[in-house]
Order: structure tokens, then C-alpha cells, then sequence
């Protein structure tokens, strides 16, 4: 259960999202001096303004991905008996939809297919692109493993070339 201060806030952020859309950076920027004067200004006097952001921006995306639109789960089953399994094996409640920048909620994805195929590329796209990564990490850490004393004086040499075939 959410308590009072974090209902506040919560219902600030949609407030600002039917304005925005549902850009989480564009809604924090937007929400933060008017939601936390003192503490942006102290913030600022400290340095420390832009991680007040990225936790701020953090928060209004989970804000957004978790909306509890009135549909829950079991609730499929009116739109159609089939998608109910499909969608409790789901690990969100919405999802980012690439060319709307924003979330949206699974029965907008449901009754909105060009949103939903929009937001299944993205994820994706995603998944592609974390996996490349971490066959980079895989890759730094079998250099670092396999010769330890060897491999830190490589990696951190500025003169020598990075390997475009590691992927």
C-alpha cells in the first residue's frame, strides 16, 4: 500500500503524463522543482542535482510501468479468454513504445497491435543489444582470468588497439 506522500506523488506524475506523455525524463524535469523546491536547491548547492534527477527519473518510470489502469490480469479474459495465459506470464503492467515515447499499458497493446508489435521490437532490440554486452564483459573477463597479471597491463594500455571482432 502506498502511503499518502507516495499516492501524492504518484498522482502528480499521471497529472503531468496526460500533459507530456508518458516520457519519464520529460515528466521529472518538469515535476521536480515544483514537487521538491528545498531539496532542489539544495541539491544544486551541493552538486548533487543531477543524481536527485536520475533517482527522481527512476521513480516515474516505475511509476509509469506499474499503473494500475483497472485491468488487472484476470481481466483479459474479457478482451479474450486466449491473450489471459499470454499475459500473466508478463513481467510488466506496460511497456515502452518506441515511436509514442512512452509506456503503455498491456490492454492499450492488446486493443492497439501496431503499438504492441512498436513495443516487442523495442524490447527486442534491447535484449540484442544487452547481449552483445555482455559477450564484451564475457570476453574482458576470460582475458582477465586467463592471464591476470598479463591482462591488466593490456587492457589498461592507451596505445593499444580495441578489437572490433569481440562481440
Amino acid at each position: 500500500m502506498l502511503d499518502s506522500q507516495s499516492a501524492a506523488f504518484a498522482e502528480r506524475v499521471w497529472d503531468y503524463a496526460s500533459r507530456l506523455g508518458n516520457n519519464a525524463p520529460k515528466i521529472a524535469d518538469d515535476i521536480m522543482e515544483a514537487a521538491f523546491p528545498l531539496t532542489c536547491t539544495q541539491a544544486r548547492q551541493e552538486g548533487a542535482l543531477r543524481m536527485l534527477r536520475t533517482g527522481i527519473i527512476t521513480e516515474v518510470k516505475r511509476i509509469l510501468r506499474n499503473r494500475d489502469d483497472g485491468l488487472g490480469q484476470s481481466d483479459f479474459t474479457e478482451v479474450c479468454a486466449a491473450f489471459a495465459p499470454l499475459v500473466k506470464k508478463l513481467r510488466s503492467k506496460s511497456y515502452f513504445v518506441e515511436s509514442a515515447e512512452e509506456y503503455v499499458g498491456i490492454p492499450a497493446l492488446i486493443a492497439e497491435p501496431e503499438l504492441l508489435d512498436d513495443a516487442r521490437q523495442f524490447m527486442r532490440r534491447k535484449g540484442i543489444e544487452c547481449l552483445g554486452e555482455a559477450n564484451r564483459l564475457d570476453a574482458l573477463f576470460m582475458a582477465v582470468t586467463a592471464g591476470a597479471a598479463d591482462a591488466v597491463p593490456m587492457i589498461s594500455h592507451p596505445t593499444m588497439p580495441q578489437s572490433e571482432g569481440v562481440h
